[in-house]
């Protein structure tokens, strides 16, 4: 049986994009805009907000950012799959951005009105 070529990615990937659509789907199910439930209090909040747009609000209500989750997605799958063999914190890096890509490119192709 053949090993799959960084593994590591593949699983640090998986697990983070299940764990940020569990959370994303639990603070939607239980609380309202804006509460925010402290963790661990004043360094670590669950807080509802709603972002139209990128990081810090920029580009709000772009469409294209949708597109430029896709593609950051396909790109990092496509060197995890063809490109060299990364080691253990690159693949965890690389596994990281993509889950944060694929789950914001989920929820904008869901979420956002066409």
């Amino acid at each position: 049986m053949m090993k799959l070529k960084n593994s590591i990615f593949w699983l640090a990937a998986g697990i983070s994009l299940l764990f940020d659509r569990l959370t994303k789907y639990w603070v939607v199910q239980n609380f309202v805009l804006k509460e925010s439930w402290p963790l661990w209090p004043e360094v670590f909040h669950f807080t509802y907000v709603t972002n139209p747009g990128a990081a810090f609000s920029l580009f709000p209500g772009a469409g294209w950012l949708r597109w430029l989750s896709l593609a950051v997605s396909l790109g990092l799958i496509a060197l995890a799959w063809f490109g060299p063999r990364f080691n253990r914190w690159e693949q965890t890096g690389y596994g990281l951005i993509l889950a944060g890509a694929l789950g914001n490119g989920i929820d904008r192709l869901w979420l956002v009105k066409w």
